[in-house]
């Protein structure tokens, strides 16, 4: 691939995911707990069961896949499709700008909408990325593009949401929300290049590339190593609240706190990009889970009494310590993208890559789950030392996976 037609597809994907419900997209989620709590008077079970809802898109990932791997539209099998979910997804949120009140199916409806735009544009994005990118090597640079534009982003909302929810009107909000799908869409047509699908009954085509994938053992591996990395016991929620109640760290704080840690997350992406291709995908993977190890086992410091004594202390470290692990964390999390995405078969890509992606998405839910269960029996610094210990569970995958001669990208 020519390096100018690399750069363009990277810039594509990165504003695709600035865009994205990751990135600026989620600008109006602040507005619209507060249009929930306060304006429909939602109790916090019902704004959970809300969001759960409205998430409908996101849980049938792989159906979009099939759709987008096996039916082209005008000849085109990601394209099409790119510029008729972000035509969709401007039009909802215009929709929504243009109400004079809101109601709890109106809103409820129209983000599950969202949510099928939204869901239906990442994997036809990570499919053009996966089936561009993989014969070039190009996989895990064309990711860090993508992850690092949504890190940028998040630096913004995380500093600009508190100010939207307390300035603008949720009319308002949401009509410029629907401005960011037009700008994706622009670029889509202008510098989107896609070749027409030569084959006939490229359904038939697909079926068979995904028959194929479902027989290949690696690609099974790499889905139950995806599952057990994310299903090891959270300890998120309860964390929160220790660092809210114990140490005092204040809504503000938080705040301040998630923009570092995006600023140094896109610091990883980064330096992703311009190592990855160096080194081994085995290398990657084994080193991500020994600093996956020391990145949890760190929270065990917040409960000494060298922290404890002193809140500012406190918030220093977690200022230091949250730059440097999102840089860990980041090139981490982006190693196992790129593992995934060189699994994927061709015609299938979009399906496949959806697929993984969903388990990655059930193992989470899962540690959610556990973690909440295993801390009301043990407590929460056992519960980190378990979820440390059982990071190292998922290394005789690895093993297995016997990725030793394989790279984790080629350079440019």
């Amino acid at each position: 691939m020519e390096k100018k037609v690399a750069l363009r597809l990277s810039m594509a994907f990165a504003v695709i995911y600035f865009f994205s419900t990751n990135g600026m997209a989620a600008l109006p989620g602040l507005t619209v707990n507060y249009l929930l709590k306060d304006v429909l008077h939602m109790t916090a079970t019902q704004s959970a069961y809300f969001a759960a809802i409205t998430m409908l898109g996101w849980a049938i990932k792989p159906l979009w896949g099939v759709i987008s791997d096996s039916f082209p539209v005008f000849g085109y099998r990601r394209k099409s499709y790119l510029i008729v979910t972000s035509v969709a997804a401007a039009g909802i949120w215009f929709t929504l700008g243009r109400q004079s009140e809101y109601t709890i199916p109106l809103l409820a409806a129209m983000f599950i909408a969202s949510s099928f735009a939204y869901a239906f544009n990442d994997v036809v994005c990570d499919g053009l990325m996966v089936e561009t990118g993989k014969p070039h090597g190009l996989t895990g640079k064309f990711q860090s593009w993508q992850w690092g534009a949504v890190y940028a982003a998040s630096i913004i909302t995380a500093l600009a949401g508190g100010w939207v929810a307390a300035h603008w009107s949720p009319q308002t909000t949401f009509t410029v929300n629907g401005i960011f799908p037009l700008v994706v869409l622009a670029l889509v047509i202008c510098f989107v290049p896609e070749k027409k699908s030569a084959e006939r009954g490229q359904w038939r085509t697909s079926v068979s590339a995904l028959k194929s994938a479902a027989k290949d053992k690696t690609l099974w591996l790499v889905a139950l190593f995806l599952f057990l990395w994310q299903f090891i016991p959270s300890f998120g929620a309860p964390f929160f609240y220790y660092k809210n109640d114990v140490l005092k760290f204040d809504p503000m704080f938080f705040g301040i706190l998630g923009a570092v840690g995006s600023a140094f997350s896109l610091i990883g992406a980064v330096l992703f990009a311009g190592y990855a291709g160096k080194i081994k995908t085995a290398r990657l993977i084994n080193w991500a889970i020994i600093l996956g190890v020391f990145t949890t086992l760190f929270d065990l410091a917040y409960f000494t009494q060298f922290v404890l004594e002193d809140v500012s202390r406190a918030r220093t470290i977690a200022l230091v310590s949250g730059a440097v692990l999102s840089v860990i964390g980041t090139f981490i999390f982006l190693t196992l993208l790129n593992l995934s995405a060189e699994v994927c078969p061709k015609y299938g890509e979009g399906t496949v890559f959806a697929a993984l992606m969903s388990v990655w998405n059930l193992g989470g839910m899962g540690s959610v789950v556990l973690g909440g269960w295993l801390s009301g029996i043990i407590g929460l610094q056992p519960l980190i030392v378990v979820s440390a210990l059982s990071m190292l569970s998922v290394w005789p995958v690895a093993r297995m996976l016997k990725l030793d001669e394989k790279s984790s990208a080629r350079e440019l």
